[in-house]
């Protein structure tokens, strides 16, 4: 079980990503451009967090 900050930590991370995607879905793709490497980022990182 993992401890309460992680649980945190976890949650925030998510919530980043599915609002960034959501961000790269509904403005043009150069006003979000600055959200991509993070968004990219932070997928990795569940991706390792899962595995």
């Amino acid at each position: 079980m993992p401890n309460p900050a992680e649980s945190l930590s976890l949650l925030v991370v998510l919530e980043f990503v599915v609002v960034a995607s959501i961000v790269l879905l509904l403005v043009p793709f150069d006003v979000a451009a600055p959200f991509v490497p993070l968004l990219l980022f932070f997928v990795v990182v569940l991706y390792l967090y899962r595995t």
